[in-house]
């Protein structure tokens, strides 16, 4: 197998996040750098040689704020409160300001060098656990450091000061460590040190018959098939009512932290109250009051909202959540079958999340960095805070999908009732849902009507949190929480089906992210807003 070059990452990793990949910025301090470039487009040359006792890149930080518009069912409805919340963040120079701050790809071994400015009002600090601490940083003030990427793995890069406080405000990000180079005789895995068992799975994928396909670490030019396909799953929530409160009292009490058993107990629990801004709710006689207030709007209009408790009203994966999560290619994995892949998942939050997955089961391959010795098959895994805990998705045929031998099997399918076969499915993959023509609506302009048929291709399947308060938002609005899923668009595996035929905007979509910058901004720069949406 050919080493993995940086440049794989340049074109593939984290399409439509922000991501760094170390190395490979070619950035100043005003931003810059590469972009996610089709397969056509690649320039064909590695970065080149790390020179002895340089950084590879430099990350230099700003710990500031940031005012996020989030997913609600209505975010224009003043009843319901804005669908903003106030965040602390880590901005790295070559991004606006987000929460989370950008995903990091480095090697092992790779010299960093950090920089790391507080511009917020008390002591703030950046660590990485077991790699690098800068202590803490008064306000105003800058720390310069260098770090070594030195064991293979996913780590979450945090403010530990006033813990949990700083790290739930939204100082975090996601850092994921890559080994070089495979054990002699076997394939590469994402673990410096895997235990037999993690070894075999890998060694097997690609080789042996009940894994067809390619292997993790094999990529494939003709079809912008990256290698070492990996992911990150970021899950955090947010309180905008507490959010705000704490940084009032940062604002107002300069170098005094705000109680971390207060916020703790806040953030889990407040208690409830009857915030409904819908009309149809009624009262109780356990809750005989709603609790309301009167605003006034910004053109002089006197309306009543809700007043919101100070438990989390917004549940995100890496940053996104509803459809601007199940939608993007960086977060939701879009593959053929026979092509596997890995997610690295963090929990930077205080909920456990039960992270369960349609169309495969999974492989828990690594528990916070410790590869398994038996990594169980499931399709539900708890990821308590602060954990880390790897999923490994072998990509077989879905196995609802009736075939010779069953579940999964690279086999022919069975006949169907109009003469077709199971699999490749394509008499579903046809179909347009609602059918053409019955459904036109009026398009944005006003000016003509746009046919609202959706053809059912790819396969789409989700990926939800089992704890079910996180699919919603603002105490309501089903699917517009943390949710992810797994697509299939083709299969390596059956003669004729490499791709399938896939709907416009996904194909879209899929496009449009590979367009975004990786290690800077996007082809034709940032929008006027620096504010980044969920």
């Amino acid at each position: 197998m050919k080493p993995l070059k940086r440049r794989d990452f340049l074109k593939y990793a984290g399409a439509g996040l922000s991501t760094i990949i170390i190395g490979c910025s070619n950035s100043s301090s005003s931003g810059g750098g590469g972009v996610i470039l089709p397969p056509d487009d690649d320039p064909g040359d590695d970065p080149g040689p790390v020179q002895p006792g340089l950084p590879v890149d430099t990350l230099r930080f700003t710990i500031t704020d940031a005012i996020k518009e989030m997913i609600t069912h209505e975010p224009e409805n003043p009843g319901a409160g804005a669908a903003e919340c106030y965040f602390w963040v880590f901005k790295e120079d070559r991004f606006p300001a987000d929460n989370p701050g950008p995903q990091i790809f480095a090697f092992e071994g790779d010299l960093i060098a950090l920089e790391v400015t507080n511009a917020l009002d008390g002591p703030h600090a950046f660590t990485i656990p077991g790699m690098v601490d800068t202590g803490p940083i008064a306000p105003g003030e800058t720390v310069e450091m260098e770090f070594t990427a030195e064991t293979a793995g996913t780590y979450l890069y945090q403010d530990n000061l006033n813990a949990p406080v700083n790290r739930v405000m939204g100082l975090h990000g996601a850092f994921v460590v890559i080994p070089t180079a495979a054990a002699a005789g076997h394939k590469l895995t994402p673990y410096a040190a895997p235990t037999p068992a993690v070894q075999a799975l890998f060694d097997d994928f690609g080789t042996a018959p009940w894994w067809p396909g390619l292997a993790w670490d094999e990529g494939d030019e003709a079809t912008g098939t990256a290698p070492a396909r990996q992911y990150v799953w970021l899950t955090h929530e947010a309180s905008p009512v507490l959010f705000e409160e704490v940084g009032l009292f940062a604002r107002n009490n300069p170098g005094q932290d705000f109680s971390a058993s207060d916020f703790i107990e806040a953030f889990t629990n407040d208690p409830f109250i009857n915030t409904s801004n819908d009309p149809r709710t009624g009262t109780s006689a356990d809750f005989p009051v709603k609790a309301q207030e009167q605003v006034t709007l910004a053109d002089g209009t006197i309306t009543t909202r809700g007043v919101f408790n100070r438990k989390p009203h917004f549940f995100t994966v890496n940053g996104r959540s509803g459809f601007f999560a199940h939608h993007n290619p960086a977060i939701t994995p879009m593959h053929r079958v026979g092509e596997p892949t890995v997610i690295h998942i963090l929990n930077a939050g205080l909920a456990t999340h039960s992270m369960h997955l349609h169309a495969n089961h999974f492989f828990v391959t690594a528990i916070n960095n410790a590869p398994q010795e038996n990594p169980i098959w499931v399709d539900v895994f708890n990821i308590f805070p602060m954990d880390h805990v790897d999923y490994t998705i072998p990509l077989i045929r879905p196995p609802d999908i009736p075939n010779e031998r069953g579940i999964g099997r690279a086999d022919p399918g069975l006949p169907t009732l109009v003469g077709r076969s199971t699999w490749p499915p394509f008499t579903e993959l046809g179909m347009s849902n609602p059918r053409i023509g019955t459904i036109l609506a009026t398009d944005f302009a006003g000016t003509g009507t746009v046919d609202m048929g959706a053809l059912q291709s790819p396969l789409c399947y989700p990926m939800h949190d089992h704890s079910e308060a996180s699919q919603t938002a603002q105490g309501g609005n089903y699917n517009c929480g943390l949710i992810s899923g797994l697509y299939l668009f083709g299969d390596r595996n059956t003669p004729g089906a490499m791709d399938f035929e896939l709907d416009a905007e996904f194909q879209m979509m899929i496009d449009r992210g590979r367009s975004i910058g990786e290690s800077g901004p996007p082809t034709g720069g940032w929008p006027d807003e620096d504010v980044t949406p969920v």
